[in-house]
């Protein structure tokens, strides 16, 4: 599996360094900047915590959900054609995507786990690897259960998957390019990089994975296209190393008195 990662890493590698150097959004960034190697821990590592929590989310729900659901149900979606089922699967689970999303950002506990990823300071194709693996087993989990039980085809969810990592890629890489029209449609990096600004007109805003007009419906959408916001990056403290990130939700505050001691930590809610 190592080495799976490890090619599949150097071929979105040879894809976005060359963009981004040919394209730059921001550029004075350098390739190999600032926690490039912490990054670099989460891309070889945390694909093996994240692969079995994933699978575990998805057995437990197949095992609720089957023994409910009409058999009719799974016929007809079966039934359609490719392109339907993998546009189906693209608004079902964008939609499951923005509620579990936000909810990262709203419950205290939950941020504690997604200010991991806003502790990203400089936006690349690397950055998209920096997710508490909690937090990506059970936003990828939770918006992919119905694909998953409802009967659409292997090959509608592989090609999805496809369609959705690498759009991840483009959304956090700094790559400096125009959707023009299409940023009604797809959500373009600019429009994901203000999800990731350290600024206060865009906390709590563009929580969409790929369609925007999810976040439009829901008045949570900043359409800036024609420019990224300057800083990035979140006042939540979050340690610098991969290990204390992981163990970052479960930590319990140095205590400031002997009654304060037992007490959870105060957290500060999302400004991103």
């Amino acid at each position: 599996m190592i080495l799976d990662i490890l090619q599949k890493l150097l071929v979105t590698m040879a894809v976005f360094l060359p963009l981004e150097y040919l394209l730059p959004r921001l550029k004075d960034k350098k390739v190999f900047r600032a926690k490039w190697s912490l990054d670099s821990c989460y891309a070889l590592i945390s694909p093996f915590i994240i692969g079995v929590g994933f699978v575990f989310i998805i057995v437990l729900g197949s095992l609720i959900i089957n023994p409910i659901l009409p058999a009719r149900v799974t016929e007809v979606i079966a039934s359609q054609h490719l392109i339907v089922q993998v546009i189906a699967i693209i608004i079902i689970a964008d939609i499951g995507y923005y509620f579990v999303h936000r909810m990262f950002h709203e419950i205290p506990f939950l941020w504690k786990l997604h200010a991991v990823h806003h502790s990203i300071e400089e936006m690349d194709w690397l950055a998209a690897h920096r997710v508490h693996p909690i937090d990506q087993i059970l936003t990828r989990g939770l918006s992919l259960i119905i694909p998953y039980t409802f009967g659409f085809s292997t090959e509608s969810i592989a090609i999805f998957f496809v369609i959705f990592v690498w759009h991840s890629y483009l959304k956090h890489s700094n790559i400096n390019i125009r959707f023009g029209l299409l940023r009604w449609i797809l959500v373009s990096p600019t429009y994901h990089h203000w999800h990731h600004a350290n600024e206060e007109d865009a906390f709590d805003k563009n929580y969409a994975g790929q369609l925007p007009i999810i976040d439009i419906i829901f008045k949570t959408a900043i359409m800036k296209e024609t420019s990224g916001p300057a800083h990035y990056g979140t006042d939540t403290p979050v340690p610098e190393s991969y290990i204390g990130q992981i163990l970052l939700p479960f930590k319990l505050p140095k205590p400031k008195n002997k009654a304060a001691s037992l007490k959870m930590e105060d957290v500060s809610l999302p400004g991103q």
